[in-house]
């Protein structure tokens, strides 16, 4: 009877046979057990697995000693003939290579502008535990979201809710006069705020102490900015500044500028209690108006959704039971893309550029794999030998990947280097000030790392399962053929790639005309040729008839008119009901105070009724709390006003405003036509008109576009003679729509761009692809041509696959572009419609093919231009 054989320990034995060399595995494990058993039989079970693990101690540094050794050699091999085949196919190197490196240049570019976006508000050191109070009302199954909050509402929520450890109102007031001596601008981030707002956000100052710089009455914080340049060198501390021309105020604190990803930049910080002399005593304890922002810092640890219910719990205590208001908390960092109200950024913009991003990543890795499958047969010979002489499947797999990371590698520094280059262009574009030194933060190079192993290992992974697959009895007749199933790939793969430019082509076209259409619309008034000038606060409510006179002396003045609101941007509703209206049945409308000539300044056409007239005393009566209905004050309503009331003949009728428990009634005297009031992504909404000659925040001045350097100096002089103290502070109305759609205009530069660049990386495989079949069909060229074939047939015949590929690349491409432009012009309430655009998707299809064709034709000339015997001699 033989002798009884056991097993060694588990983990020491499972350990050598995972790390001696597969070629030594049988031999060693056989001898590492004999000698186990041998022990064990005379010495014991613990003998012999200590003996087990010592060998396991003394075999494992010099295994993997051994086996970085061999590595790191193997990786030099590599390297080498890497190298090697870079010398010698120059021309498919820089493809690959250039491809490569503007196709990860794209991707990082795009990354830092999407992260870039994500960074808003994330200096602070407690934007994770600060959150503003949003509100919102539901009327009539509309919803309407505010930003806004009752002034008394944060501090009644940091006294009665223990978890609220902090608060800070900000209250925006717009175009205030800031003076120092003979130095006088209007300014538009003054902020009123609360001193606890030091404490709350990360506003750093370099000149002042924090705890005292807001704790005065009559003390000011400015930015470094505002400090050069109403001081210039002077020491900012303990001057005056002038506000209003009647509110001296001494600077008692210096903050650092704001960084650019913040959209909470104030350049003054004024105490809010200075508010007092601008507004009565009920601004400060009024529950139902909404008039500033609301901040309030949590404590460490506090749950957000228990303390948001505990809020509107107590804030119900305060207001009506029917106020029905709903209270929410906005995250500070997540304000900028995902507000529940309005997030100043888009995140559905975002998501575009990271899907353009990764389709020209992928188009570029494509082009990869294209090519190095279509130049496998060069490589055959190496591929056979190596097998041969006993090279395994997997060597070659991570010879081949090892190969495509250095390729990879290569193109990494370039990009790198295109970066740097195009970095400011970038800025250019989406108005950020992205910096070279952060694309050396440890999360852009853990994404670069992450592009770097992508890119490596999908550019290489398809041509090194082909490459090791090959039998060597096929490689040493001196050929491989890559058979229908790698021809048919390579299709597949460029037709992907063109589909993919095509969108991308089609995009920009659709950008455009949708920009086009939003900038070119009629918005039922006139926007060119006006002159808009910023009223001060001071002086707004002053006739502005001498003024109006002089001006309109002048035969170049086509028009002056004064108003609360441009009509571009009116932001101010209430709540009303109507004659007629069912009981309860309420809307929220629109309102903006103008005076005498405004409709006819800005054109806006009357449907019916009259416009305001000094001849009726009822157009500028004053608003009467219960006064009878003989009594009220006229207004004039849009179209959709009319609409929503139900009335078709409305002049004379009455609109009654609900305030608290205060009715007052007003009389339609006017219906006019609907104009766009704000961005074409909204649908009109209802409107009400009142007339006033005091609330001349904005005076609009209508001029021809002629002889408009003398015009506007003519306006300054006559300005300056009424309002000598007030700085001449204008605008052209039509800039604004500029910046309204900045972000599309932005987009559309953005799509140009990297179209351009995702059709110049097609090309380029294109290009190698079209030199590579060429290069194989040399011999049947010749042929052809000794036959008497015209150099424009070889073209054609090296073009046609390539343009049915394109062609090929249309049918997918065109519905992808269709439902993706539905979908984003979907987000705009005014749009072009998509079914009248559809040439662009066969313009976008013709250039493609234009495009492609010319390269082709590049190498096809080229081959069909060879003279036949040398074609003879290839093969």
């Amino acid at each position: 009877m033989g002798k009884r054989f056991h097993r060694p320990p588990r983990i020491p034995s499972w350990v050598l046979r995972r790390f001696i060399p597969e070629s030594d595995n049988t031999f060693l494990s056989g001898d590492f057990d004999e000698v186990y058993n041998n022990i064990l039989e005379k010495r014991g079970r613990t003998a012999a697995r200590r003996w087990y693990w010592i060998q396991l101690l003394c075999w494992i540094p010099l295994i993997l000693w051994n086996s970085m050794r061999w590595s790191m050699t193997m990786f030099k091999n590599y390297l080498k003939i890497t190298l090697r085949n870079l010398r010698r196919q120059k021309a498919y190197s820089l493809i690959n290579i250039a491809g490569l490196s503007v196709g990860i240049a794209c991707a990082m570019l795009i990354f830092l502008v999407v992260r870039y976006e994500f960074t808003y508000e994330c200096f602070h050191e407690n934007a994770d535990r600060i959150f503003r109070i949003n509100i919102e009302h539901t009327k009539l199954e509309r919803n309407y979201s505010s930003r806004y909050s009752p002034v008394p509402l944060a501090p009644a929520m940091c006294e009665e809710i223990p978890e609220v450890t902090h608060f800070a109102r900000i209250a925006e007031l717009r175009q205030i006069q800031v003076a120092y001596g003979d130095r006088k601008f209007y300014e538009e981030n003054v902020r009123f705020v609360d001193p606890g707002i030091l404490e709350m956000f990360t506003f750093p100052l370099i000149a002042g102490d924090k705890n005292t710089a807001l704790s005065d009455l009559h003390s000011i914080v400015i930015t470094e900015e505002m400090a050069v340049k109403y001081f210039g060198k002077e020491d900012p501390l303990g001057k005056t500044l002038v506000l209003l021309n009647r509110m001296p105020l001494w600077v008692k604190g210096v903050i650092k500028n704001h960084p650019a990803s913040t959209n909470i930049h104030p350049d003054f910080l004024v105490p809010l209690e200075n508010l007092r002399a601008l507004f009565d005593d009920n601004f400060f304890d009024n529950w139902v108006s909404q008039q500033l922002f609301s901040f309030v810092m949590l404590a460490e640890g506090a749950s957000a959704a228990e303390a948001e219910a505990k809020i509107q719990h107590a804030f119900n205590r305060h207001v009506r039971q029917d106020d029905g208001r709903l209270l929410s908390l906005d995250r500070l960092n997540r304000m900028h893309l995902f507000s529940d109200t309005a997030p100043t950024g888009n995140i559905d913009s975002l998501v575009i550029l990271l899907a353009v991003g990764g389709l020209i990543l992928l188009i570029a890795c494509i082009n990869f794999m294209n090519l190095a499958t279509a130049r496998s047969a060069k490589r055959a010979r190496e591929v056979g030998l190596r097998k041969v002489v006993g090279a395994a499947k997997r060597q070659l797999i991570r010879q081949f990947i090892g190969e495509s990371l250095i390729y990879t590698a290569i193109s990494m520094v370039l990009a790198l280097f295109l970066v740097h280059v195009f970095l400011p262009v970038l800025n250019g574009l989406t108005g950020q000030s992205l910096v070279l030194s952060q694309i050396y933060q440890k999360c852009i190079l853990a994404s670069m790392a992450g592009i770097f192993l992508f890119v490596g290992f999908v550019s290489g992974c398809y041509p090194a399962f082909i490459l090791s697959s090959v039998q060597p009895t096929t490689i040493l007749r001196g050929t491989m053929e890559t058979g229908k199933q790698g021809v048919l790939f390579r299709k597949i793969l460029v037709v992907a790639q063109f589909a993919i430019s095509i969108i991308l082509i089609i995009s920009t076209m659709i950008f455009g005309r949708q920009l086009n259409f939003l900038l070119s619309k009629n918005l039922g008034f006139k926007k060119d040729g006006i002159v808009v000038i910023r009223n001060d606060r001071s002086t707004s409510r002053q006739t502005l008839q001498p003024l109006k006179s002089e001006l309109l002396s002048d035969s170049r003045v086509l028009g002056v008119a004064g108003s609360q609101m441009l009509p571009s941007s009116i932001g101010m509703y209430n709540t009303v009901t109507w004659e007629g209206a069912l009981e309860g049945r309420e809307i929220s409308i629109m309102f903006n105070r103008v005076d005498y000539d405004f409709l006819k300044t800005f054109e806006i056409g009357l449907v019916a009724g009259r416009q305001f007239s000094p001849e009726f005393p009822g157009d500028m009566r004053a608003e009467s709390g219960a006064g009878g209905m003989e009594n009220s004050r006229s207004i004039i309503i849009n179209e959709e006003a009319m609409r929503q009331f139900g009335w078709e003949n409305p002049i004379g009728k009455k609109v009654i405003e609900s305030y608290d428990e205060e009715r007052t009634h007003y009389n339609v005297v006017g219906v006019i036509k609907d104009f766009h009031f704000n961005s074409l992504r909204e649908s009109i909404r209802p409107l009400k008109l009142f007339c006033s000659t005091s609330n001349n925040r904005y005076i609009s001045v209508k001029i021809p576009l002629k002889d408009l350097d003398e015009t506007l100096k003519f306006i300054k002089r006559t300005w300056k003679r009424h309002y000598p103290d007030v700085p001449f502070d204008y605008f052209f109305l039509d800039r604004v729509f500029e910046q309204t759609y900045q972000a599309e205009t932005s987009l559309k530069k953005l799509f140009h761009y990297f179209s351009g660049l995702a059709v110049f990386i097609g090309c380029l495989g294109l290009l190698g692809l079209a030199s590579y079949a060429a290069e194989r069909r040399s011999k049947e060229i010749g042929i052809r041509k000794v036959l008497g074939a015209s150099s424009q047939q070889i073209v054609m015949l090296l073009s046609k696959d390539f343009s049915r590929w394109v062609l090929a690349a249309n049918i997918f491409a065109w519905p992808a572009a269709y439902f993706a432009m539905r979908s984003w012009l979907g987000g705009y309430a005014y749009r072009i419609n998509l079914n009248s655009q559809l040439v662009y998707f066969f313009l976008a299809g013709a250039a493609a093919l234009s495009i492609a064709l010319i390269t082709v034709a590049f190498q096809s000339v080229k081959a069909a231009l060879t003279d036949p015997v040398k074609c003879m001699k290839v093969e």
